[in-house]
């Protein structure tokens, strides 16, 4: 478990450090990222659930 909860760290700070650079362009770029987008609910609460889940899983 601490191999993937390590693993779980690590994704939790890529997609918060993805998060920070999709707000840096979403208002020129807002179309063409929202094309395909894979997910039904905002970035940063996908980052937000993961944290979340982390703690859930780490009790």
């Amino acid at each position: 478990m601490d191999e993937f909860l390590k693993a779980l760290n690590e994704a939790i700070h890529a997609w918060s450090h993805l998060s920070e650079e999709w707000e840096k362009i979403e208002a020129d770029y807002s179309d063409q990222l929202s094309e395909g987008y894979p997910f039904d609910k905002d970035f940063r609460e996908v980052v937000f659930d993961l944290m979340n889940w982390k703690e859930t899983i780490s009790k």
